[in-house]
């Protein structure tokens, strides 16, 4: 009940302010649903229509350098939350800076993850070290000086929740405040080499360490797309008093055919011991609590169709592969979607 109040809450104030402000009002959306099937052993073989999803953008200048953002996303079998909600003031290039609940800014994808922003159907898999789509109440200050962009960020930080899953809640549990930032190198239109660090505490006492380093690339032409990103986790254990570390990895590279786009993405991460095999959306994110994980691998070839300008299908097959045991569970997929 305190979600729902705090979310009807949040987009009232947004509709007052386009309401009896002089803003100028844009408004975006996107939907989408997928086709899963897997082998035997896989996390659908019976074959299964799911993943019903979308999400409606409301956002505008209210004066001047003042703008505002809210955006409420849902998906299947989950109520609908407030994934962004926040004022921007955009003093100059160098100095913008955004207040509320904000995406957080690490690597490319995290920022970027609705279907219609991404060749591959699943989520590549080192984004299950955090949560999905991550977000947070704070703050953030972005800008760029000619070639150099750059964010940093203060926000309430994640915690672990009581079975161990790193979690990003509205309140803060301890004093510390989560902390990061991303600087990137942007030559010309199409590439551009970042790296991100965020650093936190998880527990109560606010004495655990919780850290992500990464490093991210995107290279665009008017004939090929290649983006990628590499993200180690590092939590200081509960129990065992030593620092964990977990990495991955991912590559994905399209080429354009008019309005078919070939892609092939190599994935590399670990994963939980305990869950070779899982549905990809509803996997959660790291929990402090493990002393080991695996390796598993993922090669994934598919192709996105535009067909129309807010129209889009996707048809993906995957392999995945379990370097410590064989599991019969590879992938068809099929996705569809628009924007709006």
């Amino acid at each position: 009940m305190n979600r729902v109040k705090f979310l009807t809450g949040t987009l009232l104030v947004f509709f007052l302010l386009t309401a009896f402000l002089p803003a100028e009002v844009k408004t975006n959306g996107y939907f989408s649903f997928e086709y899963l099937k897997s082998q035997s052993e896989g996390a659908w073989p019976k074959g299964t229509f799911s993943n019903l999803s979308g999400g409606f953008i409301l956002s505008g200048t209210i004066s001047g350098p003042l703008a505002f953002l809210a955006e409420v996303q849902g998906r299947m079998k989950d109520s609908f939350s407030l994934q962004q909600a926040y004022l921007l003031v955009q003093a100059s290039a160098l100095f913008n800076f955004k207040f509320g609940l904000l995406e957080i800014p690490f690597g490319r994808f995290n920022t970027s993850a609705r279907p219609a922003e991404n060749l591959t159907i699943l989520p590549p898999l080192p984004f299950h070290f955090f949560p999905w789509r991550w977000h947070d109440l704070g703050l953030s200050w972005e800008g760029h000086v000619q070639f150099f962009y750059y964010s940093a960020y203060l926000v309430n930080g994640l915690s672990a929740n009581s079975d161990g899953y790193l979690v990003s809640g509205v309140r803060d549990q301890n004093k510390n405040k989560g902390a990061g930032s991303r600087l990137a190198i942007r030559l010309g239109e199409g590439f551009e080499l970042g790296g991100s660090f965020y650093s936190g505490k998880y527990d109560s006492s606010g004495v655990k360490d919780v850290q992500f380093q990464g490093l991210d690339l995107i290279w665009v032409t008017t004939d090929w797309e290649v983006r990628g990103e590499y993200i180690k986790s590092i939590y200081d254990h509960p129990f065992l008093g030593e620092k964990k570390g977990f990495d991955g990895y991912y590559v994905t590279v399209g080429m354009n055919f008019q309005k078919m786009k070939l892609y092939f993405s190599f994935q590399n991460s670990a994963v939980p011991a305990s869950t070779y095999v899982f549905d990809d959306f509803t996997l959660p994110a790291i929990n402090v609590f493990m002393e080991t994980m695996v390796r598993k691998d993922r090669k994934a070839i598919g192709l996105k169709w535009d067909v129309l300008n807010n129209l889009f299908a996707k048809l993906e097959f995957d392999w995945n592969k379990e370097k410590e045991i064989k599991i019969k569970d590879n992938n068809l997929t099929v996705q569809l979607g628009f924007v709006f």
